[in-house]
């Protein structure tokens, strides 16, 4: 399905669930009660169609505004239809039990919920978090090392160069040896993207070691994830594709294709066993292979953690591992929630975030 057809689905059924929202909101708010204000309600789902299907037809700053407009209204949409049911129950319970109050007050008691909710996923967007592990290997690695790993960062109508800007400023806080993408870095139109000059942000990161990326679903599915990849190797970049590499005398990295839209028929394992070894993917699906195959450290990125409750509980169930930091036996696995998302800027529970791993020998003292 290509991503036109997906905003189009999406903004049917944003037009259905806001029809049906106003249906329920207008038994306890007046001004809601003339038919007018339904075509005004159904602006919203119009406005995140238009900003994701025809972004390059108007001015970026412009689009921007329109799909933040049209993204967040679609999220109140998202959870005023989880509540639906609730009301729908009450409204029969008020009628049946002959109280007509119920339903009007049960509708204004929602619409308060759902705006504090769509506040609240909207404010944690806004504010990503650094999450800090330390892992204490036996491997014989000559000194502790610090990596930062961040993936799906979508740069596109949502997110640009403030977003970049903010992400170099939290990864070179953390003072990073090596910095890993997980892929997702466009979120589906480079021609918006290098319009703007987003990309260019990411060269202000800075890592002794390098930064290395492995290429996402969102980065391949236009066809454009090999002008991408050109793109960024000149900024500095190194992609790492169904390949292993020593980055140094203790260190070992494997990265793999894109699950989806890459090729799958890549042999990975372990080069060096006395090496400290990483791999690196876009979905995580190779987390159990990679720690029976002895790998140290393992990172995936994609699926956004779920992004919102309760659609967390839904991801939970797809996946062996949708998102945290855990060990695999003898490896530490984590899977990013991501530091953007994509179509609806909303977050609730799962916060946008980096991750700053600290690798020391298990014989280093502690201080």
């Amino acid at each position: 399905m290509s991503f036109r057809m997906f905003f189009l689905i999406c903004t049917c059924i944003g037009m259905v669930g806001t029809a049906l929202s106003w249906l329920m909101y207008r038994t306890g708010l007046a001004f809601l009660r003339p038919y007018w204000t339904l075509a005004l309600c159904l602006a919203g789902p119009a406005i995140f169609g238009f900003s994701n299907i025809f972004l390059n037809l108007l001015p970026i700053r412009l689009t921007r505004i329109l799909a933040w407009i049209g993204g967040v209204w679609m999220g109140f949409i998202f959870y005023s239809f989880l509540f639906l049911a609730v009301f729908a129950a009450l409204y029969l319970l008020g009628r049946i039990a002959g109280w007509p109050a119920l339903a009007p007050a049960a509708s204004t008691v929602i619409l308060g919920v759902v705006i504090l909710v769509t506040g609240l996923g909207v404010w944690q967007v806004l504010h990503p978090n650094v999450r800090r592990y330390t892992l204490r290997t036996y491997k014989p690695i000559s000194r502790p090392y610090r990596l930062v790993f961040v993936s799906d960062i979508h740069f596109g109508t949502l997110f640009g160069v403030s977003h970049g800007v903010r992400l170099a400023s939290l990864v070179n806080r953390e003072d990073p040896d090596l910095v890993i993408i997980g892929g997702d870095i466009v979120d589906r139109d480079l021609d918006f993207v290098l319009r703007e000059g987003s990309l260019t942000t990411l060269r202000h990161m800075k890592a002794p070691m390098g930064i290395f990326s492995v290429i996402g679903n969102h980065d391949l599915a236009n066809g454009t994830g090999g002008q991408e990849r050109t793109y960024l190797e000149k900024l500095g970049i190194h992609f790492l594709i169904n390949d292993s590499i020593p980055l140094n005398q203790d260190i070992w990295m494997t990265g793999l294709d894109d699950y989806r839209f890459g090729k799958r028929d890549y042999d990975f394992h372990v080069t060096e066993k006395d090496k400290l070894n990483l791999l690196v993917e876009h979905e995580p699906m190779h987390i159990l292979e990679a720690s029976q195959k002895g790998f140290d450290i393992y990172l995936a990125g994609h699926t956004h953690g779920g992004q919102t409750i309760p659609l967390n509980l839904v991801i939970r169930q797809m996946f062996l591992q949708e998102y945290g930091t855990r060990p695999w036996g003898n490896m530490l696995a984590t899977v990013t929630s991501g530091f953007g998302l994509s179509a609806m800027p909303l977050r609730l529970g799962v916060p946008p975030e980096i991750v700053s791993i600290t690798v020391e020998p298990a014989s280093q003292k502690k201080k």
